[in-house]
């Protein structure tokens, strides 16, 4: 879809010629920071980054103060991402949000009221409900990939806690566990509850958003960007998300995933045809209807077209509404908590340990990613 954005600018014949690059798998960060120690002005001009690994790439950042699309960010946003300078370094592609997704004709059938599931007791009810329910192989689907079976739904324990930034930060010195944090300890309690009805992470992205529009499972935990495939799936129910109520919680986690950052060992040249580029993606019309019709960007940005979609519509009206949860994996989280507590969560999931454990575990390995 990208490349689709690029050819058409390109044929805009601006003076600035834009080639797309990519790696295959999960090694993006990897191949980017090759790029950069090889020979840092031969790197990429446009880079995508966010989250705990975003640090390694300061020093190559550009301020990116004098384009169009920096003065159009929401405030929260721009804080995000401004440097230690006080200027912008980076350009957010859109904001996201997740939750559980659920069949709404579902739940309905099976007598489920999604607004009345308000605490973990009334939602583990209604997965004995739905685990009746003909064709359901398992109320919840969890995909395996790192991000979804551990980083965002851990998530949920860490950003209802109102000190996130100064407890984690006494997991990492080891002052602190993760079980002496009450939100994170209930989330632990809650999973020991939910586990049994789940299909315990086993299966792909792919796999899970199948298997959700095939009526296998009655909620997934997913975000906005399944809305794409789940209209390539042409899935002939109504769904919409529903908040884990952990703790009584209404509120939907929204953040920026990642955003475009200049190249500042790039030429002058190169530099000036990078904030060309990403102001006619961002605030053009073009650009716009780019953005928000192909990409499916929720954009960060005052004024800028926003996309269509069940999804999209949601978690654009809990941002709007300021019913937000932080991304707190995005600014503290170690870099590479990710892998150990993906293997962590697959081992709570094949029985070698239960909830007390698995903080345990995660306690252990958030000291040796913080090192």
């Amino acid at each position: 879809d990208l490349q689709t954005v690029v050819d058409a600018y390109n044929a805009l014949n601006t003076g600035v010629n834009v080639t797309l690059l990519g790696t295959s798998g999960d090694n993006f960060s990897t191949v980017l920071q090759s790029n950069f120690a090889a020979d840092p002005a031969s790197a990429p001009t446009i880079f995508t980054i966010s989250g705990p690994g975003a640090a390694k790439f300061n020093d190559y950042m550009a301020p990116l103060d004098d384009t169009q699309a920096s003065t159009l960010l929401a405030d929260n946003m721009k804080a995000l991402f401004t440097g230690a300078d006080g200027k912008v370094n980076g350009l957010p592609m859109g904001v996201e949000g997740y939750g559980f997704i659920y069949n709404v004709d579902m739940f309905e059938q099976a007598g489920v009221d999604a607004a009345s599931l308000t605490d973990i007791d009334k939602f583990v009810a209604a997965l004995d409900t739905l685990s009746k329910v003909d064709g359901v192989t398992a109320p919840i689907g969890f995909a395996k990939e790192n991000y979804f079976v551990f980083v965002h739904f851990f998530n949920w324990g860490t950003a209802l806690d109102e000190n996130y930034a100064a407890d984690l930060t006494e997991v990492a010195n080891g002052t602190k566990t993760l079980a002496d944090i009450p939100a994170v300890q209930a989330w632990a309690d809650a999973l020991d509850q939910i586990a049994p009805y789940t299909n315990k992470g086993q299966v792909s992205y792919d796999e899970q958003v199948s298997g959700f529009s095939a009526g296998q499972y009655a909620m997934i935990h997913q975000g906005v960007w399944a809305q794409q495939v789940l209209d390539d799936n042409e899935v002939d129910f109504d769904y919409d998300f529903l908040m884990y109520p952990l703790e009584g919680n209404s509120k939907m986690p929204v953040g920026a995933s990642t955003a475009y950052r200049v190249n500042n060992k790039a030429s002058e040249a190169q530099q000036a045809g990078a904030r060309q580029f990403l102001d006619w993606l961002i605030t053009s019309e073009d650009g716009q209807n780019y953005s928000a019709d192909l990409l499916n960007l929720i954009p960060p940005y005052e004024g800028i077209k926003a996309p269509t979609g069940k999804l999209t519509e949601t978690v654009a009206k809990y941002a709007a509404d300021g019913q937000t949860l932080d991304w707190t994996f995005n600014t503290d989280y170690p870099s590479g908590i990710d892998v150990d507590g993906a293997a962590a969560m697959q081992d709570y999931y094949n029985g070698k340990t239960d909830g007390a454990g698995l903080l345990q575990q995660l306690t252990e390995a958030w000291a040796r990613a913080s090192q």
